[in-house]
């Protein structure tokens, strides 16, 4: 996303408004944090589903439409009280699904970009669209002012790897909350994206020691993905694994899974970049970083990649990524 010029100026996208963050978005950094800037991203996605589809889209449960996967690449740090203008426009639509894409701007500049593949779910599994959303949504398609390249293509769905909890060398359960469920009752977008923050920082935590945070050096988080495989209820309790899928000079990527018992719900993919604290730029991964991720690396089915955008290759260059795990 971060690599496609149009995607960072604002009058690409058709539909267009603010964002006011909340006091209870920023972390211990000071700044918004990540989950909360995947939230934002959401409520400007939401506002635009009630914009295309209709005011009570978000309250059919039958089929019920929902995300099937969303990334985010967050580009720099945002902060609290300044509002945030925000950008949505339509990617890509078929019969299985559509793409929409959002941006988010403080003080003019694009400090964060998200994606996210919306399906039908009916009974946790995913359905082709009513026809009937596919028209309207082929309507939007021919409304947007044109854009070079940023013509509406296809939903791009994919298949979703088959995981098992024993395929991962490092899990943390935790009990759900009632503050998981969304209104329809559903596990939400924003419950997986604190499951894979919360395992995210509880493994570095584990792995380099509680006092990893007064360090020289440490991690910013450039980049994440989820996809959900399987979407209803809450777990009683989630099974959050984790593992370490690619070692690269100055980042890494962990993979994890998202259990409830057996079942797989879904896969979160997270890229963060090894800083030195004192210049907030990247630096060299550690050796000793390197050795005491080495346990954990996954095996290399479990670590293969289901989408290129959704994990990028390159992310050495990532000196504007300001975003702390």
């Amino acid at each position: 996303m971060k690599k496609t010029p149009w995607r960072r100026e604002a009058d690409a996208y058709p539909l267009r408004g603010e964002l006011a963050p909340r006091f209870t978005d920023l972390d211990l950094w000071q700044h918004l944090n990540n989950a909360a800037i995947i939230a934002l991203h959401g409520e400007a996605i939401q506002r635009w589903l009630r914009t295309v589809l209709g005011a009570d889209v978000w309250r059919c449960k039958a089929p019920l439409l929902a995300a099937r996967s969303l990334a985010t690449d967050f580009l720099a740090e945002a902060h609290y009280p300044e509002p945030l203008a925000t950008g949505v426009r339509l990617l890509g639509v078929d019969a299985d699904g559509f793409r929409v894409g959002s941006a988010l701007f403080q003080h003019g500049a694009c400090v964060g970009l998200h994606e996210v593949q919306i399906g039908a779910w009916l009974h946790g599994s995913p359905v082709p669209l009513p026809p009937e959303v596919v028209e309207r949504l082929q309507a939007e398609a021919a409304r947007q002012p044109t854009v070079p390249g940023a013509a509406v293509g296809a939903s791009q769905a994919v298949a979703a790897p088959a995981l098992v909890v024993g395929d991962f060398p490092w899990q943390l359960a935790m009990d759900s909350r009632f503050g998981d469920t969304d209104a329809l009752g559903q596990a939400g977008d924003l419950s997986l994206a604190r499951c894979a923050e919360q395992t995210r920082v509880q493994f570095l935590t584990q792995t380099f020691g509680a006092g990893r945070l007064a360090a020289p050096t440490g991690f910013i988080v450039g980049h994440v993905a989820l996809r959900w495989l399987h979407r209803g209820r809450p777990p009683a309790r989630w099974i959050n694994t984790c593992g370490v899928s690619r070692l690269g000079e100055r980042s890494m990527a962990v993979r994890g899974g998202v259990f409830d018992g057996a079942q797989c719900l879904a896969v979160c993919d997270t890229v963060m970049v090894a800083i030195d604290h004192a210049s907030r730029r990247s630096c060299p991964l550690p050796a000793e970083a390197r050795e005491l991720l080495a346990p954990y690396a996954l095996k290399a089915r479990t670590a293969r990649c289901w989408r290129r955008p959704f994990l990028p290759d390159n992310v050495a260059r990532t000196d504007d990524l300001l975003r702390d795990p």
